[in-house]
């Protein structure tokens, strides 16, 4: 009775509509919300794990980062480790009978060293400190430590750590890089050997010849001509050779070139450069012998002028084919390379570093003033140079010595100008004054002139040599119209500078008064005569080595102003200076340092 009556209560359950009761759908709820809270949570603690992998991540990577910077860093400076101000103020370090560990009393021992004002090692000096990466404020220290150096490599730790990040105040915020250091006997001198390697002498030279030029400024045409400045440039040299473990060696010519700067910008022919380079590096491409040779072949003219009407006026700069150059650079020089160095004069066939280069001007220079647009006068030279002769030369070159010693770095450079005109006449329309010439070609057409002028340098460092220094200006001779004619000083005659030159004329032309001058006068720049320098520092135990040379000249500076007036109205303004620069030469030689320095 019982069983028939559970069996139909079953059946009515099954097929009725009454359906689930409040109780039953309140249980099913608090079940899936459960499920769906335990979910959430841990979903949660895997998003915050993500985030603490990356934040793992990024102070790792500043920790190698760090660690990569102290690589870098000469191995003296890792010898001498952190600064002793800074041991007891930090909690990992420990003081242990004396003596400072990292940690505990049973950790390496701290290396440390007291250091001066100017002293730098990156991470080291200070050894803690703060900074940024990504969401992460981290805090970074660096420990150098070593318990038996004679024998053991120096161990370098560095810690990272922050509070912030996915899992803030977490105990294990933190990452821990370590490298050991060694090095073995050898040249390990901080200022030439940062690593040790075998011990050698380090050799330098250096050789300036600088492009002689005339700048140019003032104004054209009472100011409607676009004009700001023209620069004129010959020939220079550049040579430079560097030896130690490997040898470097440079050599560079630039040829003549002409530039004009206005409301524009600049505008430019010439002053095409040539390179040869040489190094016995392995892991450089550059080939152990380079040279080569070149000329210029046209004409480069750049002009400012104005001619809307009845002629022109302005400036014409002019450079004739001609330059000549040629330099060679060779590691190990040898008869069978195939630019001799130097280019000029012996050989150097010794197996030794030579690089060297010469230049010489080949066509006449110009930088002509047209005047027909305002009167019926011809035009005249502002500037001429006459090539010269010889070619102007710099060479750097490695000679050995006695069997016991390093040798020299003989180092000379040698320039010559041409015939430097300044300030020339017009060459039609006008008189020339009392002894001088309408004639452009003629010297007596210039009212400034510069002839023969030679200057000279040679420094040789090392061991052993007693030769001193030298620079010389050997040649070279003003000439300048003294109302009547021409008179004469020396390149070098410190006269010169308070010199005064006025070359003038006034006559009328047409129904124009016309008026030509050229002065030269200290208030515009004048003239500074050429003068000579020399340095040496000589080795206190050893008068016979050299270490460090220098030899220079400064050549003869001019500068002249141009004017041309038209019935009281100046046309032309401007003042031009010459200058040659300054010619240089030096020599550096340093001993090896003694092993394990």
């Amino acid at each position: 009775m019982i069983r028939r009556h559970l069996i139909r209560r079953i059946r009515a359950r099954l097929h009725g509509e009454s359906g689930f009761t409040i109780l039953e759908t309140v249980i099913a709820l608090m079940v899936v919300f459960a499920s769906l809270t335990a979910l959430a949570y841990t979903a949660s603690i895997g998003f915050r794990y993500v985030g603490y992998g990356r934040d793992r991540i990024q102070a790792t990577g500043v920790a190698n980062q760090i660690m990569e910077d102290v690589r870098g860093l000469a191995y003296a400076k890792i010898t001498n480790g952190i600064p002793d101000g800074e041991l007891a103020t930090d909690p990992r370090i420990k003081s242990c009978a004396g003596v400072y560990r990292f940690q505990s009393c049973t950790g390496e021992a701290i290396v440390s060293s007291s250091f001066s004002g100017g002293y730098e090692a990156a991470w080291l000096v200070p050894h803690k400190g703060s900074l940024t990466a990504g969401n992460l404020d981290l805090t970074y220290s660096v420990y150098v430590t070593n318990d038996d150096p004679s024998s053991n490599p120096y161990r370098v730790t560095v810690i990272a750590e922050w509070a912030n990040g996915a899992i803030g105040a977490a105990t294990n915020n933190s990452v821990r890089v370590q490298s050991l250091f060694w090095s073995p006997d050898g040249c390990v001198n901080s200022n030439t050997h940062p690593f040790a390697a075998p011990c050698q002498p380090f050799f330098y030279g250096q050789v300036d010849l600088p492009q002689p030029r005339l700048d140019v400024s003032g104004q054209l045409h009472d100011f409607s001509i676009d004009f700001d400045s023209l620069a004129i440039t010959l020939p220079g040299i550049s040579v430079s050779a560097q030896e130690e473990q490997t040898t470097v060696l440079h050599a560079t010519t630039t040829l003549s070139g002409i530039k004009f700067i206005d409301s524009a910008g600049p505008e430019e022919v010439g002053n095409v450069e040539h390179n040869a380079s040489s190094d016995n590096d392995i892991d450089s491409a550059t080939v152990t012998t380079d040279g080569g040779n070149s000329s210029t072949v046209t004409t480069d003219t750049l002009s400012r002028t104005n001619a809307d009407c009845c002629g022109q006026i302005g400036l014409q700069a002019t450079i004739q084919p001609g330059d000549l150059e040629g330099r060679a650079t060779s590691v190990d020089a040898a008869s069978t390379d195939t630019y001799a160095c130097p280019p000029t004069g012996t050989r150097e066939i010794d197996l030794l570093p030579c690089a060297s280069a010469r230049a010489k001007q080949g066509g006449t220079v110009t930088v002509v003033v047209p005047h027909s647009h305002v009167a019926a006068v011809g035009s005249a030279n502002l500037l001429r140079v006459v090539a010269p002769s010889t070619y102007s030369i710099a060479t750097i070159d490695r000679d050995a010595a006695g069997s016991t010693e390093d040798g020299l770095i003989d180092v000379s450079a040698s320039r010559t100008l041409g015939t430097i005109q300044l300030g020339g006449f017009p060459s039609t329309g006008m008189t020339p004054p009392t002894g001088m010439s309408a004639t452009q070609t003629n010297d007596t057409n210039y009212c400034v002139r510069l002839t023969a002028y030679q200057d000279g340098v040679h420094v040789i460092a090392g061991e052993s040599t007693s030769t001193d220094p030298s620079a010389t200006v050997s040649a070279g001779t003003l000439q300048y119209y003294n109302g009547a004619s021409f008179s004469s000083k020396s390149a070098t005659d410190s006269t010169l500078d308070t010199l005064t030159v006025s070359c003038t004329k006034t006559q009328l032309v047409g129904l124009s008064t016309v008026t030509w001058r050229v002065t030269v006068t200290p208030t515009d720049g004048g003239i500074t005569h050429a003068t000579t320098s020399v340095a040496e520092t000589v080795d206190p135990s050893d008068g016979d080595v050299r270490l460090d040379l220098q030899a220079a000249t400064q050549p003869i500076e001019i500068t002249i102003r141009y004017e041309f007036i038209v019935d009281g109205v100046t046309e032309m303004d401007l003042l031009a200076t010459f200058d040659p620069g300054a010619l240089l030469a030096r020599g550096i030689y340093e001993p090896p340092p003694a092993m394990g320095a």
